[in-house]
């Protein structure tokens, strides 16, 4: 009788642990933008279950849209928290462009394993990279995105990608914490609020692309 009413017990008090744990969960995601919400004239979050929110804003008067993507697909891995940056602003060449650093074949957030034209790396690059574009459209001028290679010395960098519709940079916010990754296969991440330093550094980066491809003369856009 005393196991049965044992079991009975933790039939209704586990979900109840569970369902707790994860209201705390998402009200913590939810915060993650908490700290940068003064960098904007205006923004939007907006939060799915128990995913990361999504901001949207006017930065310096221009739009842009942050999202948190947590990847925990790598094999051994400890899963990380990447930052999608984007600058919701058309570039005059209308080119796209990816750029890859240290890729793994598991970037379910790139769109580089869609992007079929394999192109050269520029000796002055990341050479553990992958750069490509679509087939049969225009690419931005690689000399003017060439200045803004930098921004990978700092290996948290993962991604740039340029489309007709704007530029991103996806940046490494956190890693899991790898005690609880290892014992309990769950992804804690230590900040739960990005760093407004960061969000700024990111914005400011996409803008100096923006400009640069905007300067560009439309004969440099390199036909594909």
């Amino acid at each position: 009788m005393t196991a049965i009413l044992l079991t009975l017990v933790a039939l209704l008090v586990l979900p109840w642990f569970y369902a707790r744990d994860a209201r705390r969960a998402r009200l913590r995601r939810g915060e993650f933008f908490a700290n940068s919400t003064e960098l904007f004239e205006t923004y939007r979050v907006t939060q799915e279950g128990m995913n990361y929110p999504v901001l949207e804003a006017r930065y310096k008067g221009l739009p842009v849209r942050l999202e948190p993507v947590l990847d925990n697909m790598g094999w051994r891995k400890l899963p990380s928290l990447w930052l999608k940056a984007s600058l919701l602003l058309p570039n005059a060449t209308r080119g796209t462009i990816d750029f890859l650093v240290r890729p793994q074949g598991i970037e379910f957030y790139s769109p580089s394993f869609d992007f079929h034209e394999h192109l050269v790396v520029p000796a002055a690059w990341p050479q553990n990279a992958l750069l490509c574009s679509l087939p049969g459209v225009p690419r931005p001028s690689l000399e003017r995105l060439e200045p803004h290679i930098k921004t990978f010395d700092d290996l948290k960098t993962k991604e740039l990608v340029v489309t007709p519709h704007g530029v991103r940079l996806v940046y490494q916010a956190a890693q899991a914490e790898r005690a609880d990754y290892l014992v309990l296969r769950q992804a804690t991440f230590t900040e739960a609020r990005v760093n407004p330093a960061l969000v700024r550094a990111l914005l400011d980066r996409l803008i100096a692309i923006a400009a640069d491809l905007d300067a560009a003369p439309a004969k440099e856009a390199e036909a594909a």
